[in-house]
């Protein structure tokens, strides 16, 4: 019971906020693309769709100095063919959830820059399906085994962590800037031989954030 009770003030005493965090595109994202690294399936993690370069987040600071936020990315593909009565259906996706753990190093009513530490995680859940009334049995054991290869191609789990600041320009609104050091590694390992890719790069971004004033969600009203 008061375990329940603290959580109940916890949650009264939340702060929520949301926001827009934008990372401009560089040579490194050309140098990417330009290299043909991506998934070649257009719905990966790092393929700029299921994590754009603009994000939106949202999340409550849980008590003065420690926050908590998540941010959903996703992106799907489907082509449907018909000759006559017979079709063919393909789709490739990814839903990718992430959590980020902010921890400021001043109080937040100051009216100063608060700076803040950061560590985050994110998963690629991948779907992908090539089904037709017209394959045979092999074909379409074939099929299934393409489109396991392309999940196995597309899964992904990572983290980040790094270092902020942001300033109250407004009551409510909050701009600032962070730095992180990100990693990326397959979910899955591929086929024979097998084989796990990973990924480790740093990037900077812009943030642009609303904050729900203390008085507002003090208010009884």
């Amino acid at each position: 019971m008061p375990t329940v009770l603290l959580l109940l003030a916890s949650a009264r005493a939340a702060t929520p906020y949301a926001g827009l965090e934008w990372t401009p595109l560089g040579r490194a994202d050309l140098a990417w693309v330009d290299a043909g690294n991506e998934t070649g399936l257009v719905v990966g993690g790092n393929d700029g769709f299921a994590r754009p370069d603009l994000m939106a987040y949202g999340g409550v600071w849980l008590a003065e100095r420690v926050g908590a936020h998540a941010a959903f990315g996703a992106a799907r593909i489907q082509t449907t063919s018909w000759t006559e009565d017979v079709y063919v259906q393909r789709h490739w996706g990814v839903v990718r959830p992430a959590l980020d753990l902010r921890l400021a190093l001043l109080r937040r009513d100051r009216p100063l820059p608060i700076p803040w530490v950061l560590v985050g995680g994110h998963v690629d859940l991948p779907s992908s399906r090539d089904v037709s009334n017209g394959y045979t049995e092999d074909e379409q054991l074939a099929a299934d085994e393409a489109a396991t290869e392309d999940r196995i191609r597309l899964g992904a789990w990572g983290g980040r962590a790094g270092a902020g600041v942001d300033l109250g320009v407004l009551p409510y609104l909050r701009l600032g800037g962070q730095w992180t050091l990100g990693w990326q590694r397959s979910l899955w390992k591929s086929g024979d031989p097998g084989t796990v890719t990973s990924f480790v790069s740093a990037e900077a971004a812009f943030l642009l954030e609303f904050q729900w004033p203390k008085k507002v969600a003090e208010d009884p009203g």
